[in-house]
């Protein structure tokens, strides 16, 4: 019997976040769709979320059997991992890979003196069944995983007079843009930095950041709409709404005209993420036409606490 060669390494450079992203769309673009637990829309997101100066070496790290890169992992300080594996491997290499991944992320944990690492996996998928074998608890925080086929009419978005639905204008534009989402998501780590990371992602599009302008001229409402074109896939990632401009329709209408940005962008098929016990959020999905198609939950591993290092000078 063979045993595929298995190896891993530290992030080094852009093309490996490249790398990563073409693994995520590839498992889009194969017979698992849409079974599939993000798209590149949220890697380039998470990016501009870290913010400027990470060493990323220390927080990325990618698997390959026989040099062909299968699956990574990405850690985010204190405790948190996500993790992907490429569709179609066999359960053997999965689950090795899984276990090193896994492995990796609960060093890098105890590194950084986490009391848990957290991960996600979905129900009824091989991640979360993994998980649990593992030992691993799962938690009350879920994600709804919502698709809809982009092949059919799509309502035209409608809003209240002196609002307007649009797209941002340029960089110039980024200071409001950041406003309306750090209001809306209140209290926010979203900074004219982080966004400035944000714009220069591979896959972000001004004219595919959608906004509303209110009388005033200020955003209330805003869809991030990113497109994968190998993988035929859009996400919406983030969706939110000013607190002073809600129970409009805002929000809805930003959708609309989010979906027929990437319908016309040739995306195949349209995805969003919801928190579970957001019953705002979940209705505001399903009223555009996103179906569940999975739910994923957060799973915990509590860790042996780590020693303090000794102090200079101490005895």
């Amino acid at each position: 019997m063979t045993v595929s060669v298995l190896s891993s390494r530290a992030y080094a450079d852009p093309d490996d976040l490249r790398t990563m992203k073409a693994i995520v769309s590839g498992s889009w673009a194969g017979p698992h769709r849409p079974l599939v637990p993000c798209t590149i829309g949220d890697l380039e997101w998470w990016v501009a979320g870290a913010g400027p100066g990470v060493d990323w070496s220390e927080r990325l790290r990618l698997w390959s059997i026989g040099g062909d890169p299968v699956g990574w992992g990405w850690f985010k300080p204190p405790g948190n991992l996500d993790w992907f594996v490429r569709a179609g491997l066999a359960a053997a290499d999965e689950g090795r890979i899984r276990d090193e991944i896994l492995d990796w992320g609960i060093a890098r944990a105890g590194s950084a003196r986490a009391p848990l690492l957290e991960a996600w996996g979905a129900d009824g998928w091989s991640d979360a069944a993994h998980l649990v074998a593992r030992g691993w608890t799962p938690t009350a925080e879920m994600l709804t995983q919502y698709l809809q086929p982009l092949d059919r009419e799509i309502e035209r978005p409608t809003v209240p007079p002196g609002y307007r639905i649009r797209t941002v204008s340029g960089a110039a534009e980024i200071p409001a843009r950041v406003e309306v989402h750090r209001a809306a998501f209140a209290p926010s780590k979203m900074t004219v930095e982080k966004y400035a990371i944000c714009i220069a992602q591979d896959h972000y599009a001004f004219d595919r950041d959608v906004v509303v302008e209110a009388p005033d001229g200020s955003f209330a409402a805003f869809t991030m709409c990113w497109l994968d074109p190998v993988g035929s896939i859009g996400e919406f990632e983030p969706v939110g709404t000013h607190p002073d401009h809600q129970r409009m329709g805002l929000g809805r209408a930003a959708n609309l005209h989010g979906l027929r940005l990437l319908r016309e962008g040739g995306a195949r098929d349209a995805l969003v993420f919801s928190l579970r016990s957001n019953a705002a959020s979940e209705g505001l999905y399903q009223s555009v036409g996103f179906r569940e198609i999975a739910v994923h939950r957060q799973y915990v591993l509590p860790l042996e606490p780590r020693p303090e290092p000794p102090q200079p000078g101490a005895p």
